[in-house]
C-alpha cells in the first residue's frame, strides 16, 4: 500500500513543512521533485503509488538493483550483530571487504581506505598524496572535472558560477583536455591530445610555483560531460606522471563496479593509477566511499585520517554482498551487452531526432549531448530539461546535467541488471520524447 492510501492530513502536513525546511536543494530547483516510497530493481515509486524505469540509478549508486535480497539480507544480518565502530577497533565486515577489494583491485592498489561518501574519498586521496609528496604544493586537474561538493573537492571541480567560498577554499590548477566532439581548431583526435598533452607538461614546469603532487583525473568526465578522452590521452598522463614522479589519481567514484563493462575503468582502459577512489555503485545503496592505493605510498599515521562513521559495519557488509552479485551475475557483461543495445538504438534514433549531437559510452556509461545545430553544436539545454520532464510524466527517469542550467546531456544508466525489455522501453519512451519536443520547437 503506498504512503497516500495510508498517512492522515497530519502526517501529510508534516511532510509537507519537512520540505519547506530543507536548507538546500542539491539539483538548484525542481518543481517536478517526487518524494520516492520504494525501489526495487530498475524501478523506484513515488508517494503517489506511480512507478518510474530509473535510468539514473540514484546517482549511478544501484549498479546492482535496488533492495537485492542478496544485500538487503546481509545489511539486516549485520544489524543485528553490531551498527557500529570507532576506527580505533576492527570489524569482520571491515576485513573481509578490505580483502574482497584487495583480490578485484587493478595492480598493486592494495593498499585500502575508507569514508562514507565521494567527496571525502576524494579528499582522502589528495591528503595521502600530500603526505607522499612532501613539500610540494600543488594539484593539476581537467577543466572539465568533477570531484564533489565538499569546499576542497567544490574548488577541484569546474568553476562554480558566483562561487561564495572562494575566500576559503584552496587553489587548484586547471589543464585542457581533448574533446573528440569539439576540437580544438579542427584538429583530429590524436593531434589535440598531443597539444593537451604537451600543454600538460608545459603547466608542471612553467605554469605552476611550489611542485607538482599530483595530477587528478576522472577516466571519464562524469559530470563534465561524459568526454570521450582518447586513450592516446590517458595513456600520456600517466607516462607524464611517471617521468616527473607526480602522482596519479583516478577519481572513479562513476565509473566503478562494473558501470563501463568492466569492474573498473583501470580494467577497462588498461591504465593503473597510483591512486584511486571508488564509491557509489560498491554497497548496493549503503554510503560507502573510499580509495585503493598503490604498495608503493606510505600510508597515513594515527590521527591523520580518521572518521567516526568511516568504516559503517552495515555498508560494509552489503558492499560484500554486492561485489559478490556483481561477479556472480556477471554484470560487466550485462552492461556491454545493454550499453552496445543502447548505443546501436540511439545512433538509428539520431537518424531521425537532429536534436542528437552525440552518443558516448562505454558499457552502461551511456548519454547523449543534445545540440540546436549539428553545424554549431550549440548546447540544447532547455530540450534537455523537456526530456527529463516528459520523461518523468511518461514514467521514466532520465539522467540530465542540470547543475546551474548548464547541461545538456542526457543520461542513460539504468541499474547493470536491467531487462532488455526495460531497456527498449526506456529508449522508446527517450525516441517518443525528443520527437514531441522536436515538433515543439524546444531547444
Amino acid at each position: 500500500m503506498n504512503i497516500s492510501q495510508t498517512d492522515t492530513s497530519h502526517s501529510r502536513n508534516i511532510l509537507e513543512q519537512g520540505k519547506q525546511s530543507l536548507i538546500h536543494d542539491p539539483l538548484g530547483g525542481d518543481e517536478a521533485k517526487i518524494t520516492l516510497v520504494r525501489a526495487k530493481g530498475s524501478y523506484v515509486w513515488d508517494d503517489q503509488g506511480r512507478q518510474y524505469l530509473d535510468c539514473t540509478s540514484q546517482a549511478w549508486s544501484n549498479n546492482l538493483g535496488a533492495n537485492d535480497p542478496r544485500v538487503v539480507e546481509a545489511a539486516i544480518a549485520q544489524l543485528r550483530e553490531i551498527t557500529h565502530a570507532r576506527p580505533n577497533f576492527n570489524t569482520i565486515p571491515l576485513l573481509k571487504l578490505t580483502a574482497k577489494l584487495r583480490e578485484i583491485s587493478p595492480g598493486d592498489l592494495n593498499r585500502i581506505g575508507y569514508c562514507l561518501h565521494g567527496s571525502l574519498a576524494v579528499e582522502m586521496a589528495m591528503k595521502l598524496a600530500f603526505k607522499n609528496k612532501p613539500g610540494r604544493h600543488n594539484i593539476i586537474v581537467l577543466q572539465d572535472a568533477y570531484h564533489g561538493r565538499s569546499l576542497t573537492t567544490m574548488a577541484a571541480s569546474w568553476p562554480h558560477p558566483n562561487n561564495p567560498f572562494l575566500p576559503i577554499q584552496p587553489r587548484f590548477t586547471r589543464v585542457p583536455h581533448p574533446d573528440p566532439y569539439r576540437p580544438r581548431l579542427g584538429m583530429d583526435v590524436e593531434m589535440e591530445s598531443k597539444l593537451c598533452l604537451r600543454l600538460l607538461e608545459e603547466t608542471i614546469h612553467k605554469g605552476v610555483d611550489g611542485g607538482v603532487v599530483a595530477i587528478m583525473m576522472e577516466p571519464i568526465p562524469g559530470n563534465g560531460g561524459h568526454i570521450d578522452l582518447p586513450l592516446s590521452f590517458l595513456r600520456g598522463v600517466r607516462d607524464i606522471c611517471d617521468r616527473n614522479d607526480i602522482i596519479l589519481i583516478w577519481d572513479e567514484i562513476q565509473s566503478c563496479f562494473g558501470r563501463t563493462g568492466a569492474m573498473f575503468a583501470a580494467d577497462y582502459f588498461g591504465i593503473v593509477p597510483d591512486i584511486m577512489t571508488f564509491g557509489k555503485g560498491i554497497s548496493g545503496g549503503f554510503p560507502l566511499a573510499g580509495i585503493l592505493a598503490s604498495e608503493r605510498l606510505t600510508g597515513f599515521e594515527s590521527g591523520e585520517d580518521a572518521l567516526t562513521f568511516g568504516q559503517f559495519p552495515v555498508a560494509m557488509a552489503a558492499a560484500v554482498a554486492t561485489i559478490d552479485a556483481i561477479i556472480a551475475d556477471d554484470l560487466c557483461g550485462k552492461a556491454r551487452d545493454h550499453g552496445a543495445f543502447a548505443t546501436q538504438r540511439l545512433h538509428e534514433m539520431a537518424d531521425r531526432r537532429k536534436l542528437i549531437g552525440d552518443i558516448r559510452g562505454p558499457g552502461l556509461f551511456v548519454s547523449l549531448e543534445l545540440v540546436k545545430d549539428r553545424v554549431s553544436k550549440e548546447p540544447a539545454t532547455k530540450a534537455a530539461s523537456e526530456v527529463y520532464r516528459r520523461g518523468l510524466e511518461k514514467g521514466v527517469l532520465f539522467g540530465e546535467s542540470r547543475y546551474a542550467g548548464l547541461g545538456n546531456l542526457i543520461k542513460v544508466k539504468p541499474p547493470l541488471d536491467c531487462t532488455h525489455e526495460d531497456m527498449s522501453h526506456a529508449l522508446d519512451v527517450l525516441d517518443d520524447v525528443l520527437g514531441s519536443i522536436e515538433a515543439d520547437g524546444i531547444a
